[in-house]
């Protein structure tokens, strides 16, 4: 079979290798849009540890020590001055993204997958779809506007508030979960670690404290000085770096209700995106990889193969989907919380989601039954 992977990010590289070492014969390609040094993102949050948990893309790479992921067992809100610290129930794990990107990529290189980048496909040139058997479109956001097919294109919902994706070489040791009221309004800082020198620290606030701030005048120099005056106490006077590529913005949910058209089929983001807070992005494609996988191995005629995939993936990112947009829109009304303390909104945002069905369950059921084959 000759496969095409659009899309040389986590959800792609680990369909590519993890289908190769079980089919290689099969004729396996990735395309990318941009250049290979163009990997952007600061750190991503990973389930437990490697080498051990499946959900987690370092447990496939024998190098995965050499990453310098660091591991989190707490969870920290900051509120008024007071702490509020409670157990992640579960090890959690930040990882640096150009890492964990660029040792997948190696992964690929080293099973005979080609990764041709900046490639003409995003240029306007086209898709030749009848040249592979598959086209397995994985470029994440980028599927808004390099949808290839008009049957899928995407559901796209913008978010209320304003996010900017910020590193520091502050160490949170823990998950942290920061509010701060100013006289702009209400800023808040996600922060956790992902190498021994660097932590991740995305901030949200409302758009009307974005302009109240006066953000959208500001360079990013001036904007990340903003930031860190802001958190000073927690980034004990460290300051936040920007990124080339990343700016301030609304989030994009993009969702399906199909996975697939044809011989296209969606995975990761490229398929379903879910807000930061509930940091289940990377873990999402690794499952939805692997489920591409185990219906491809499962099954000799592709249509079916595609129907099986759509079956059991489309329930599932709809349950991340429906737990994503609890968490962004609780965000999005956090100022109405401002007077609780920080235990009681502790406890408002440990009881967000409570409504739903668990996800990491659902994500254990379908990862268990997608890496239930037989390697070849």
């Amino acid at each position: 079979m000759k496969i095409l992977v659009v899309g040389a990010g986590p959800a792609g590289l680990m369909f590519a290798s993890q289908l190769k070492k079980i089919k290689q014969d099969w004729d396996i390609a990735i395309v990318e849009k941009n250049t290979v040094d163009e990997i952007v993102g600061w750190g991503v949050v990973l389930p437990g540890r490697a080498p051990q948990h499946p959900a987690n893309p370092l447990s496939y790479l024998s190098n995965y020590e050499e990453i310098d992921a660091q591991y989190i067992d707490e969870f920290c809100l900051v509120h008024q001055g007071e702490h509020a610290k409670a157990s992640t129930g579960i090890t959690l794990c930040g990882a640096e993204r150009r890492a964990l990107v660029g040792a997948l990529r190696a992964l690929c290189s080293d099973l005979h997958i080609p990764i041709s980048y900046s490639s003409p496909l995003f240029d306007g040139e086209g898709l030749d779809t009848e040249a592979y058997d598959l086209i397995v479109i994985a470029n994440g956001i980028n599927n808004i506007s390099n949808h290839f097919n008009e049957a899928l294109t995407p559901d796209v919902e913008f978010g209320k508030n304003r996010y900017m994706w910020y590193g520091t070489p502050q160490i949170f040791d823990s998950m942290n979960l920061i509010f701060k009221a100013t006289e702009h309004g209400v800023f808040i800082a996600h922060a956790y670690k992902y190498s021994s020198t660097m932590s991740t620290f995305v901030v949200e606030c409302s758009e009307e404290t974005y302009h109240a701030a006066g953000i959208e005048s500001l360079t990013d120099e001036e904007a990340k000085v903003l930031i860190a005056n802001i958190f000073s106490a927690e980034l004990e006077q460290q300051a936040v770096v920007v990124q080339p590529g990343l700016q301030w913005r609304n989030f994009v949910t993009l969702s399906h209700k199909k996975a697939y058209e044809g011989h296209l089929v969606l995975i990761g983001d490229a398929l379903q995106t879910g807000h930061f807070s509930i940091g289940h992005g990377t873990t999402m494609a690794v499952v939805a990889a692997q489920m591409l996988v185990k219906a491809l191995y499962d099954h000799d005629v592709l249509d079916s193969a595609l129907e099986d995939f759509n079956e059991k993936v489309i329930p599932l990112m709809q349950l991340f989907s429906g737990h994503a947009g609890i968490s962004r829109t609780w965000f999005e009304t956090a100022a109405e919380r401002m007077d609780l303390s920080a235990g009681e909104l502790a406890k408002s945002f440990a009881e967000r989601r409570e409504q739903l069905p668990p996800l990491p369950a659902a994500l254990a059921q379908a990862l268990g039954a997608a890496l239930s084959r037989k390697e070849a």
